[in-house]
């Protein structure tokens, strides 16, 4: 089951990453505890090991392609790490509902965002050059995509497209490689402090990280991004955004269930 599961998950996160802009945290974290019977816990740490791999290998690709913009990459990424270390130090000190409670509200206000992103994506165009407090706001954007990446376990990419939409600072075709190479950043730093947090608890275990799953599923994901990052750019920007909204609201229902 488990040899079926993995590669399966592997695909749905490989279709977020590449076609939503999203590491796939928001897929793993509610899923990881049943499927693999972890803690909230784990299932935090080690989604944002998994989305450090996936981004990473997405950001290089997207790179040799020239479509990650560098310069908001260089706003939001260094704040958005350091407040992913701070989060990540807070959730391992609360109770795993407080955790799932977080998870839900972040999703319920950036599918709100993103559904109302997508009904005035026909008038999108991007900015040439960013003002200061548009910068400003990037920077503010980074600080709180770090501190939901490193307390709920998802990969930040759930509030930095939003926050890249609302400004304009990237083009349609920037908006995923932006978002996977900001995901970088913020997850590296979250996961990596959960692993120093940690003991070795066993051979497959790295502080609160199951390392081995983790990896499974970014094989996995890595194998179908082969196939489906060429394409990434050719599905229409206000399907993007639907197609997110409405992934966030299934997810909400979701949490809702576990949380009753």
């Amino acid at each position: 089951m488990i040899l079926l599961t993995i590669p399966l998950m592997g695909l749905c996160v490989s279709l977020v990453s590449v076609f939503i802009g999203l590491g796939g945290g928001i897929l793993l974290v509610p899923l990881l505890p049943e499927i693999f019977q972890l803690s909230v816990h784990e299932a935090v740490a080690t989604s944002l090991l998994t989305i450090v791999f996936v981004v990473s290998e997405n950001t290089y690709k997207f790179h040799k392609m020239g479509e990650v913009n560098w310069k908001v990459v260089r706003l939001m990424g260094p704040i958005s790490a350091v407040t992913a270390i701070i989060a990540s130090q807070l959730a391992q000190q609360v109770d795993s509902n407080m955790i799932l409670m977080a998870l839900l509200l972040i999703l319920i206000l950036v599918a709100a965002r993103t559904l109302f992103s997508s009904l005035l994506s026909k008038d999108y165009q991007a900015v040439e050059e960013l003002t200061f407090s548009q910068k400003a706001f990037s920077v503010g954007g980074g600080a709180v995509a770090g501190l939901t990446s490193g307390f709920a376990g998802v990969g930040s990419g759930v509030i930095l497209s939003p926050v890249m939409i609302f400004l304009k600072s990237v083009t349609p075709a920037q908006l995923t490689p932006t978002a996977n190479a900001n995901m970088m950043c913020t997850t590296l730093a979250a996961s990596l402090s959960f692993i120093y947090s940690g003991e070795l608890v066993k051979w497959n275990q790295w502080g609160l990280v199951r390392w081995d799953i983790s990896l499974g599923i970014f094989l996995s994901a890595a194998f179908f991004s082969r196939f489906l990052r060429p394409h990434q750019n050719k599905l229409p920007f206000s399907i993007k955004s639907l197609l997110l909204a409405l992934l966030l609201i299934l997810l909400i229902f979701k949490i809702m269930r576990q949380l009753t």
